[in-house]
């Protein structure tokens, strides 16, 4: 078995001359790695440039889902993006693999999710899962696990809390390093 496409790349080496030089391998990697970083960067200031003037709602006021879009990224990572009539927006990662296929499984979703209140999370996860053709399974868990992450974020945005509070609090103030 070969596992050169897992060996780590050369460290940069130095010429004759005294000029470092690095591998093709490595500089692709690092390419990509800051390219990856650079999409996930811009998504974050455009989510936060959405909803960053809004106060929270309150628990009494509607809100309703009114888009569900999917971002498939050129290194395979899906994103879902819920928005809703009160500005408010919410994101969750999907699966790396089958990217094209989760983002489509999101999309059969969306006839279920728009017009309902983001707020009842557990509701719809139940929904989404339980009414689903095929149970189970990685494309499922999949979008489902983005929805999810999605009510979520628009839930602690409309509360004004995060989204840890919501999940029982922080479990320790510091961490070992």
């Amino acid at each position: 078995m070969n596992d050169e496409s897992n060996a780590i790349p050369p460290a940069p080496t130095s010429t004759p001359t005294g000029k470092r030089t690095i591998s093709r391998r490595r500089f692709v990697a690092r390419a990509t790695a800051a390219a990856g970083l650079a999409g996930l960067l811009e998504m974050n200031r455009q989510a936060e440039a959405g909803t960053g003037t809004r106060a929270p709602i309150s628990p009494r006021e509607s809100i309703k889902i009114t888009k569900l879009e999917t971002f498939v990224l050129r290194n395979s990572w899906v994103f879902v993006k819920l928005s809703t009539d009160a500005g408010i927006t919410g994101w969750g990662e999907m699966l790396k693999d089958k990217s094209k296929t989760c983002a489509a499984g999101a999309h059969q979703v969306e006839s279920y999710l728009i017009g309902k209140d983001p707020r009842h999370v557990v509701q719809h996860w139940q929904a989404i899962y339980r009414h689903s053709f095929y149970r189970g399974g990685p494309v499922l868990t999949a979008v489902v696990s983005g929805i999810d992450q999605a009510l979520w974020d628009i839930k602690g945005k409309a509360l004004g809390v995060p989204i840890y509070e919501l999940l029982g609090g922080p479990t320790r103030d510091r961490v070992k390093v």
